[in-house]
């Protein structure tokens, strides 16, 4: 099949057709779809055009096609940059158009091309009402997460990242539950300081390189001290760690999780800032990323995240705001794996990243067929829906054991390499993060007690609807792929081992590489 796509060019031409087509495909949306409802009350729209939706999952499904291509293209014996594109841009900042993927980055693009898609389809009744400028701002989202992962020119990633981000702003302020100006404000207010402070670093990166090149294998190579490199490193950081939400960074997220329309939360779910911090905060930076203070700290605040996040899981009774709580538990997991810096807890990060992309993006979904159904994700509401939603029940229960990590499941794999590649360095860190695994089993159940074995509410719920054909049609997709991430990762952990050991091999040898990997103090 590869030689096949290299035979045809796509290999020239796929990274600029995913960046460009959602944008093409938004500003055809926005024109020719057709609104389902006349308002809020679902007063049906008079015909004029095609629904808004279908072409909005047509273009979707488009760019999952070329993602696949992408996947088929890849070489895993290979080093380096592949299927890049270098265009010229903005010549006198030098600036270019250049995009490529290597083992850390095509996990994450396939992941997101088939994830936007299933997301639109699980929650196709969630948004009725504007519905062509909620796709084209979709869209508009899907073309900013492919760009975040593919981009090596700085100046057009940090686009790409503000083209993710003001898409999400207006999906959760304009689509979002009554009463969300509050959540979008607060999500758009932190992650503008963090995007500003990496804007002034890459600026700063950009003036220190000469002002000739703002790609990223060429500022790799700038020489910096400790110093300048411990303060561009802690801007770039911010940025990601708020868009992650890592500890203490995370506030906004619950709140924007459970107000937002399904897809919205599902993209939220995704661990952008986490891929950000592994292609650039530290390649760029390794000295201050492998200082002993400043990863030292990073690896407790991960643990404590993974701690947090599953304890407040555990407090929650909405079962949205449990998921987004889970999500952060899991973010500790992969930052810790990041930090770690050996080849087993990236390669970990690598895969965790895409797992939680897959469960979590699950769970919304679920909880949104919930709230579709009922008005409510309030896991009181329910109870013994086992008996009247077999199919939902299932399901929730696979996804539930994949969030919790059960061995077979697509969960287990990501977290035990991040365990054992930390207690190799870090085996007290490693112990005491195990123990989330525990917590995370003791929120997961208790949510499928609540939820499908309490004491049913006939009157309520005893008539609910299962899941439709294209519901099972979705969460079919999710369940074969938690299963065979579960028992078959090596696809994964194939493409990504050489990038890995490159990136901890560039933090210990790389030009701004401090002379030897200091030890984490508290495990001295």
């Amino acid at each position: 099949m590869r030689e096949l796509l290299l035979s045809m060019g796509v290999d020239r031409w796929v990274l600029p057709a995913m960046l460009l087509w959602p944008i093409a495909a938004a500003a055809l949306v926005r024109v020719l779809g057709r609104d389902i409802a006349r308002d809020e009350s679902g007063a049906e729209a008079p015909s004029g055009g095609p629904d808004a939706r279908v072409l909005t999952l047509g273009a979707l499904v488009i760019e999952a096609l070329l993602a696949v291509a992408l996947w088929g293209l890849f070489d895993a014996s290979e080093r380096g940059w592949q299927a890049r594109v270098d265009l010229p841009w903005l010549t006198d900042l030098g600036a270019t158009f250049s995009v490529a993927v290597d083992g850390l980055s095509l996990p994450m693009v396939l992941m997101t091309a088939i994830v936007a898609p299933l997301a639109l389809l699980g929650s196709w009744n969630n948004v009725r009402t504007r519905t062509p400028a909620f796709g084209a701002l979709a869209l508009l989202l899907t073309s900013g997460l492919i760009g975040v992962f593919v981009t090596l020119d700085l100046l057009l990633f940090y686009l790409a990242w503000e083209l993710m981000l003001i898409p999400t702003y207006l999906l959760v302020g304009v689509w979002g539950a009554v009463g969300t100006s509050r959540a979008s404000l607060r999500y758009v207010l932190f992650t503008l300081v963090g995007s500003l402070l990496m804007l002034v670093a890459i600026i700063a990166l950009w003036n220190l390189g000469g002002g000739t090149s703002l790609h990223l294998d060429t500022l790799r190579d700038v020489a910096l001290s400790p110093r300048t490199q411990l303060f561009m490193f802690l801007a770039f950081f911010s940025a990601f760690a708020v868009k992650s939400a890592l500890v203490p960074f995370h506030t906004w997220l619950p709140d924007a999780q459970s107000a937002a329309p399904t897809f919205a939360a599902v993209t939220l779910g995704l661990k952008v800032g986490a891929y950000a911090i592994l292609r650039f905060a530290i390649p760029l930076f390794p000295a201050a990323a492998s200082h002993d203070v400043v990863r030292g700290t990073i690896l407790v605040l991960s643990v404590i995240a993974v701690l947090y996040g599953a304890l407040m899981a555990m407090a929650q009774s909405d079962l949205k705001r449990l998921i987004s709580y889970s999500s952060i538990s899991h973010l500790g997991f992969i930052m810790l794996g990041s930090f770690a810096l050996t080849q087993q807890s990236v390669q970990g990060a690598v895969l965790s990243i895409v797992n939680s992309g897959v469960s979590t993006s699950a769970l919304f979904l679920m909880a949104g067929m919930l709230e579709d159904r009922t008005g409510t994700t309030d896991m009181r509401a329910f109870g013994g829906l086992a008996r009247v939603v077999p199919w939902f029940s299932v399901m929730l229960t696979l996804v539930m054991l994949s969030t919790v990590a059960l061995p077979g499941t697509n969960g287990f794999v990501g977290e035990f390499l991040i365990l054992l590649g930390t207690y190799a360095d870090l085996p007290v860190l490693a112990v005491v993060a195990t123990s989330g695994v525990i917590f995370a089993a003791a929120y997961g159940m208790r949510a499928l007690q609540e939820l499908l074995f309490g004491r049913l509410d006939v009157s309520t719920n005893g008539a609910m609807a299962d899941l439709s054909s294209r519901e099972k049609l979705v969460m079919t997709v999710f369940a074969a792929a938690i299963l065979y991430l579960g028992f078959v990762p090596q696809q994964v952990l194939q493409r990504s081992e050489r990038a890995s050991r490159d990136l901890v091999e560039s933090v210990r040898f790389g030009p701004n590489a401090p002379t030897l990997l200091p030890p984490v103090s508290l495990n001295r």
